[in-house]
């Protein structure tokens, strides 16, 4: 017998030289070389899906369910009727077309969640080289690419902080010689008088107001991105949440939203920034209320987990769509047709000077999560790089004498 040939094979072979007895002992060593195969690929964290050319699913493990939201009774299925992306979809096709090519992709996936997925696929031959189908190894990546993006986002708010100090310091001389320029201007058409020195005083008061909100923008972005030294002391979180709803009630009675509230009922004491916090906090609770219709609720749930605390807050608005999700946190960009995109970037660096990170859930049409993570012990926080020339220009003024 050649030591080659399979256990099913050489089982084949001497199936008509068995008693029952002999028969019975093989069906139970095929059966425990099965379940021990299977409870090898299910314990792999990487998803396993093995289709033969059928397009049939013939195995997928129990990471590859959990990671494609696939019942693990699919097998024996079509690929199609389970399948729900249809990027994945196009990637089984080609492989089942084309089986000698390989590929190495990385993609995301939405069902049962978003999720970024590094995708491998091969194809499964015999011993005697026939394709007898694909196989499709995914890694879960998306704490990887979160990590990424955090550190992208950091690079181009520390490049960002440095341009802006050039730009606010080219900015201020111009800035200060028309606001002077255009005073002079007005006193000397007060002296014209008449219709034509009306027209002429109100358009310069128009290029004067102008100035003046180019001003206010300036003043405006170097607020968001200042690098203010932290004043860390002791805080009760949950009084400064209930501060924080104090000073947005009016607001939110006048829209008809209601807040729920979940946290300990003693709160949780961390070392902050009292100021910065409620800032970021005031901030997530006035999106989350601009994102709903009147007749709204936003949940707030404070808890601690692990070596963090954790604060949630949570509207039942439109949603934020899965591909502007990632771009949230730059500069100037909003989903608002009146928002200034640099409210969610202060939040961001509030809690990057306390050494903590911003999380968001969204889905659209059923609402936005935003989750601040704060380290109970932050010892190493990570400060902004400060820079003496982060200053406001300042527009002079022509007194009148």
């Amino acid at each position: 017998m050649s030591p080659n040939k399979t256990f099913l094979e050489r089982l084949i072979e001497r199936l008509d030289r068995l008693d029952r007895r002999e028969l019975e002992d093989y069906l139970v060593n095929l059966t425990r070389e099965k379940g021990l195969l299977q409870s090898i690929f299910n314990s792999l964290r990487e998803g396993l899906l093995v289709i033969d050319p059928e397009g049939r699913i013939v195995f997928i493990n129990r990471a590859a369910t959990s990671l494609l939201d696939i019942p693990a009774e699919s097998e024996g299925q079509f690929a199609s009727d389970t399948i729900e992306d249809p990027l994945l979809l196009s990637i089984v096709k080609e492989g089942l077309e084309l089986p000698e090519q390989s590929l190495v992709k990385e993609l995301q996936v939405m069902h049962p969640r978003p999720a970024w997925v590094r995708l491998s696929r091969s194809s499964l031959r015999d011993q005697d080289g026939e394709v007898r189908g694909i196989m499709l190894l995914l890694s879960d990546i998306s704490r990887e690419r979160k990590a990424e993006e955090e550190v992208n986002l950091a690079a181009r708010l520390d490049f960002l902080i440095h341009l802006t100090a050039a730009i606010a310091h080219e900015l201020g001389n111009p800035l200060t010689s028309l606001t002077i320029h255009i005073q002079l201007m007005e006193r000397l058409i007060r002296e014209i008088g008449g219709e034509a020195g009306e027209k002429l005083l109100r358009s310069a008061l128009i290029i004067r107001e102008e100035i003046k909100r180019l001003d206010e923008i300036v003043e405006q972005f170097l607020r968001a991105l200042r690098p203010a030294p932290l004043d860390l002391s002791d805080q009760n979180l949950k009084a400064i949440i209930e501060q924080v709803l104090a000073l947005v009630s009016d607001e939110l009675k006048e829209r008809n939203i209601s807040v729920k509230c979940s946290y300990p009922r003693e709160g949780l004491r961390g070392l902050l920034d009292k100021n910065l916090i409620k800032q970021a906090m005031l901030n997530l609770i006035k999106n989350a209320a601009q994102a709903m219709m009147p007749g709204g609720e936003i949940l707030v749930k404070l808890e601690k987990e692990d070596f963090y605390f954790k604060i949630s807050v949570t509207d039942r608005g439109v949603g934020i769509p899965p591909e502007k999700i990632p771009r949230i946190f730059e500069p100037f960009y909003t989903t608002k047709e009146r928002g200034s995109g640099l409210g969610l970037l202060v939040v961001y660096k509030i809690m990057r000077q306390h050494g903590g990170s911003v999380e968001v859930k969204s889905r659209p049409g059923r609402g936005t999560t935003f989750i601040l993570w704060l380290p109970q012990r932050p010892e190493k926080i990570k400060l902004l790089p400060s820079s003496s020339r982060l200053k406001k220009p300042k527009t002079a003024e022509l007194k009148d004498r």
